[in-house]
């Protein structure tokens, strides 16, 4: 299973797209989590809508919201991404490929 852990605080605008991007690849083995800072927005509304895993804290740090993220993943592989990325094309297929041809 490959877990994906975004750390968020108020990223409503950006975060609805990242995660359709991410559904569009298809694998069907994986979680989205969202790890919110305490956002003052819909962030964690729209993330629960667009089915994703949704874990809170008053904590605002990436790297403290990617940790308590990792805490509730389920997936061998763990994928850190933030809100704001853009994935190219076939990003997320060949990550995978290469951590199973290098059996890391």
């Amino acid at each position: 299973m490959l877990s994906i852990v975004i750390p968020t605080s108020n990223e409503e605008v950006k975060l609805p797209k990242l995660v359709q991007n991410i559904k569009r690849v298809g694998i069907k083995d994986m979680e989205i989590i969202v790890s919110d800072g305490n956002s003052e927005d819909l962030t964690r509304q729209l993330a629960i809508a667009n089915g994703c895993t949704v874990t809170s804290s008053s904590e605002r740090h990436p790297s403290f919201q990617r940790n308590n993220g990792v805490k509730i993943a389920k997936g061998e592989i763990i994928l850190f991404l933030d809100a704001d990325t853009s994935l190219p094309d076939n990003f997320i297929q060949n990550a995978l490929f290469k951590f199973k041809k290098r059996n890391l």
